[in-house]
């Protein structure tokens, strides 16, 4: 590791000092590197819409409103070369909690939750991405060589 000296405003620190706190990090420093990590991967996500990236999209779905499963499914088989894997998950009579987990292109993946997320019925939307790069190829960790993905963040 390297060290770099930082200057920061003391209402800053004591902003660093709670979130070490709240979070429970081992101090100061390592809050610090993942700030940065956040902030960069988030630079990088605006500079560069083609970037692949794995996400997860969740989303509060109402009950009983109208047709909201089938648009939701339509959405999701459209685009399934993205959706990896899904979660539902009942909150009480009038909701459900979904979470999808996703992989693809940045501009893919927002495209995709902006359309899931403006459905009628559909609240409290939360997108997470990773920055990540997907490597496809035909390799083998055993004895027979198959095609599988490999993802690296």
């Amino acid at each position: 590791m390297q060290r770099i000296t930082v200057t920061l405003d003391p209402d800053l620190v004591a902003e660093v000092d709670r979130t070490v706190e709240q979070r429970g990090y081992a101090g100061r420093s390592e809050a610090m590197r993942d700030l940065l990590r956040r902030g960069l991967a988030e630079t990088r996500r605006q500079c560069d819409p083609d970037l692949s990236c794995v996400a997860t999209f969740t989303f509060v779905a109402e009950a009983g409103v109208r047709d909201l499963g089938q648009r939701l499914a339509e959405v999701q088989q459209r685009r399934h070369d993205l959706v990896i894997a899904q979660v539902q998950v009942p909150l009480d009579h009038d909701a459900s909690l979904h979470t999808l987990l996703v992989r693809g292109r940045v501009r893919d993946i927002l495209a995709f939750a902006d359309e899931v997320a403006t459905q009628r019925g559909v609240r409290h939307d939360s997108l997470s991405i990773i920055p990540a790069r997907i490597e496809v190829g035909d390799h083998c960790h055993g004895p027979d060589p198959h095609p599988h993905e490999h993802i690296r963040t």
